[in-house]
């Protein structure tokens, strides 16, 4: 196990470690919350971390049974007060299950029965017409008040956003192999900031690997798909899904009016369920930039928006002649076998 490895175990182990109730640091859920915006915020910002193996008797009471378990489990930390150090919590409204844990979370904070930090809504409009560009910037103004945030700061936040989004790139651009580890550094990189922990450790040498995969679909729980397929000899090459790396989006222009640079990269984002334009295209898009042997995807038995695009996807995999494995309405925490099932495919790729 690489140095690099250790480093980010000790970060996912329990992420909130890292934050104190004087900073009143910020938590969010959804991977379109601008990260710029955040970092403009000069706190502490952090995803709110989650643990599909648990129990979650509090959550059980009050979800709904489609409620996936990654959002079930953040509901019980929620109310185990182990997010009492963040100020405020932002959700977006480009995630359903997001949105709906939002509303959740304030009507049992009326009710008294649930304390913990303020719960915030992202207003995000996704439809590709002029209106929504208004209504997410507008969106954007109202949170950055909401989190006293000046437009000299946003600046600054966009800066360090696009580094990150720079380093990102160059990192997945060379990534032939090792796809628990870049899982682990994407996961960690919603919980701080993993770029000192990359200039202070180097990354393993890569291999060649006996198959690229692109994984898509559902957000895994965390790196388990990715042993799966990497005891096979072959690896996870890139993922394609709401906290994959992609989901900071392209560079955002650090000149000119800010929150309309940030609206119009929040409205052009392609992951996610409320994404618009052709799914399929752009799932072989990924597959050929990621020069991938095959396709995985892998979509949660709660994962229902996902699952509408599915037709669509495999139409255009068949026509770009991609193999590809698709397992929907799967366990959230892979216990139905997902994993061997994913490794008896890639095994048989160039058979």
């Amino acid at each position: 196990m690489s140095t690099l490895e250790n480093a980010l175990d000790a970060v996912l182990a329990d992420p909130l470690t890292r934050v104190a109730a004087p900073e009143r640091a910020i938590g969010y859920v959804g991977g379109d919350v601008p990260l710029d915006l955040l970092l403009a915020a000069t706190r502490p910002a952090m995803h709110l971390p989650w643990n599909v193996d648990r129990p979650t008797p509090f959550a059980d009471r009050w979800l709904e049974g489609r409620f996936p378990l990654w959002a079930r489990s953040m509901l019980e930390d929620w109310s185990a007060g182990r997010f009492d150090a963040l100020a405020q919590v932002v959700f977006t409204r480009g995630n359903d299950v997001a949105h709906r844990l939002y509303y959740y979370v304030c009507e049992l904070q009326r009710r008294g029965d649930l304390a913990g930090p303020e719960p915030l809504v992202f207003d995000v409009a996704r439809v590709p017409r002029a209106a929504s560009l208004r209504h997410t910037e507008a969106a954007i103004h109202s949170l950055a008040a909401q989190l006293s945030v000046g437009a000299a700061q946003i600046v600054a936040g966009i800066r360090q956003a696009n580094h990150l989004r720079a380093t990102f790139e160059r990192l997945m651009n060379a990534r032939s192999s090792d796809g628990p580890l870049y899982e682990k550094l994407v996961r960690a990189s919603l919980f701080t900031d993993v770029q000192p922990l990359l200039a202070a450790h180097a990354m393993p040498v890569a291999r060649q690997p006996r198959a690229r995969i692109l994984l898509a679909g559902s957000v895994p729980p965390d790196e388990r798909l990715h042993l799966a397929v990497e005891e096979t000899g072959a690896s996870i090459v890139a993922e394609l899904h709401e906290r994959c790396a992609l989901r900071l989006g392209s560079a955002v222009p650090e000149e000119g009016e800010p929150m309309a640079a940030l609206a119009r990269q929040v409205c052009s984002g392609t992951l996610g369920p409320r994404a618009f334009g052709d799914a399929g295209a752009r799932l072989v898009a990924a597959a050929r930039h990621a020069r991938a042997d095959a396709v995985v995807q892998w979509l949660s038995d709660d994962d229902e928006g996902l699952a509408w695009l599915v037709p669509a996807q495999r139409r255009a995999l068949d026509a770009a002649n991609l193999p590809t494995l698709t397992l929907t309405s799967r366990r959230g925490d892979c216990s139905d076998g997902a994993g061997p099932e994913i490794a008896r495919f890639v095994t048989g790729i160039g058979s």
